[in-house]
């Protein structure tokens, strides 16, 4: 129910108000009365009251409504005013408007005209409070970013968490490496997500969120009884089916994990419990659910003493051609056994660290720089990601023959060292490299490792953190969501994410720093 202040100098008529208003579908009370805007401001300053809405006249004694909204505004309320008025007088509208009123309406007051008016705030109201109700939850689940949003307790005893991945897990590592919408990838549709949403669950109020990754996204769903109202495996296949068939054929699979219900107290934790376990189950093109206290767990991978033996084998040759054959009949026992991503990142780990300890030193560096997630997390099959990793091994054994990167290599890696300064403001990725330059992405990386002494994404990351940090110091006017756009970030959670991990400081937390500083002087 949300609450009125009404404020009217003539009793008579703010009583019909008071019952026009009460009277209507919309779900308001008028909490609280004042004959003026002296009056009312006294009732907000020293009674306390928080209504959701204020109805005020503009011609009152002591203090008119255009006074009473200038003072709102000075104090720093934010409460959407409806002013009512019987002059139609062009300037009152435009002051009211200045102030920004929510809407304006003639005396004397028809019920349709303040009908609207009321489903218009109501309509407002209801967004106010779930925006402020998914910041609380972003903040329980430690994905709240620092850009001011109000939190607002939902209160509920019970919560149900959804976590939905569209392709392969990523650790994050480089988020960047995604395709930009102009490649084909589409952004999440929350409209398109919540039409699919089971009838169960639109039985009670849902937050959607961002995850962690950026192909990630979450949903918090309020529950009064935990043992009627949870969501179960039917309905959440149902859901999985719908989110699979909107999904675009290049982003691959659509994962979802489901938790049981929860306390507040547990969300955080139990996100990460979710994440895992997507993590751990994921397939190679299939979608797949996984439901909290299901037994659907595997064993992690472990390297056998015959993979073992024949890596140290194959290292102590030159021969490409031997290892690639290799690799075919190791595929046909890991596609028997139905390895996943999981499974294929440990593999390749495993390999490169076996190959590692016997190359020598000069090769064993430029291969130290190999990351499984990076490379599997972009491939839709299992085969896909074998190929790629023989392209990754193939430079190594390149390397293996010529000891070290030619000039021409470091020619190339200063190539991409300028396109990546020139061009950090747009998507660049590991694939949008190997688009622009003609290389395989993996070489690109393991050379520009070599040649830079980090991975293009880890530079790209560090090159926008300092344009971040420059822009702070020389642009004070700006926000940080206009900062983390100039510098490439859209996601301006990711953005306060990845400056608190390079300067150990949130991005507000670093700008209020530099003010304060300002202010008293130091530089």
């Amino acid at each position: 129910m949300n609450r009125i202040m009404l404020i009217e100098d003539e009793p008579p008529i703010l009583h019909m108000i008071k019952g026009m208003i009460e009277s209507s579908p919309q779900g308001f009370v008028v909490s609280h009365t004042a004959f003026n805007g002296a009056k009312a401001l006294k009732m907000l300053e020293e009674d306390g009251a928080k209504p959701d809405l204020i109805v005020t006249d503009i011609r009152m004694p002591v203090m008119d409504g255009l006074q009473f909204m200038r003072e709102l505004s000075e104090r720093g309320y934010e409460i959407p005013c409806i002013i009512l008025s019987g002059y139609s007088d062009f300037n009152y509208a435009r002051e009211a408007l200045q102030q920004n009123a929510w809407d304006y309406l003639l005396k004397p007051l028809k019920d349709d005209h303040l009908e609207q008016a009321l489903a218009k705030a109501s309509a407002m109201l209801r967004k106010r409070k779930s925006k402020a109700e998914r910041a609380y939850m972003k903040r329980v689940l430690q994905l709240a970013d620092d850009f001011g949003e109000e939190p607002a307790n939902p209160g509920y005893p019970h919560y149900q968490l959804l976590l939905i991945r569209r392709g392969s897990y990523r650790t994050g590592a480089w988020e960047d490496r995604l395709p930009s919408p102009g490649d084909g990838y589409q952004r999440w549709n929350d409209d398109a997500m919540e039409a699919a949403v089971s009838p169960e669950w639109k039985a009670a109020p849902i937050w959607w969120m961002s995850g962690w990754a950026s192909n990630e996204r979450i949903a918090v769903r309020a529950l009064m009884d935990p043992q009627s109202g949870a969501v179960r495996r039917e309905a959440a296949e149902s859901m999985l089916a719908a989110w699979a068939s909107h999904a675009a054929a290049d982003e691959g699979a659509v994962n979802m994990a489901v938790s049981e219900p929860i306390v507040e107290e547990k969300l955080a934790a139990t996100l990460r419990t979710l994440r895992e376990a997507l993590a751990r189950e994921t397939r190679f093109g299939e979608s797949r659910l996984w439901m909290q206290g299901g037994d659907m767990r595997r064993p992690g991978f472990v390297l056998t003493s015959e993979l073992d033996q024949a890596c140290r084998s194959l290292t102590h040759s030159a021969d490409y051609e031997s290892f690639e054959k290799a690799m075919q009949g190791w595929v046909r026992e890991w596609r028997k056994e139905g390895y996943g991503q999981a499974e294929a990142e440990s593999l390749f780990s495993a390999i490169v660290r076996s190959f590692h300890a016997h190359w020598p030193k000069e090769i064993a560096s430029t291969v130290a720089a190999f990351d499984a997630n990076e490379l599997v997390s972009g491939c839709r099959t299992l085969d896909e990601a074998v190929e790629q990793f023989c392209l990754y091994m193939k430079e190594g054994y390149a390397a293996l023959a010529k000891s070290r990167p030619d000039r021409s290599a470091k020619d190339l890696m200063e190539n991409v060292q300028r396109y990546l300064d020139e061009h950090f403001m747009e998507p660049i990725g590991s694939d949008k490299l190997q688009q622009v330059f003609g290389y395989n992405k993996t070489y690109i990386s393991n050379v520009f490792s070599d040649v830079v002494g980090m991975p293009p994404g880890k530079y790209l990351a560090k090159l926008r953190i300092d344009k971040a940090i420059a822009l702070i110091h020389e642009r004070p006017e700006l926000s940080l969501r206009q900062i983390a756009e100039l510098i490439g970030y859209e996601d301006s959670l990711y953005f306060s994410k990845v400056f608190k991990n390079a300067t150990g400081v949130s991005p507000r937390e670093y700008k209020e720093r530099r003010e304060k500083d300002g202010q008293s002087g130091v530089m």
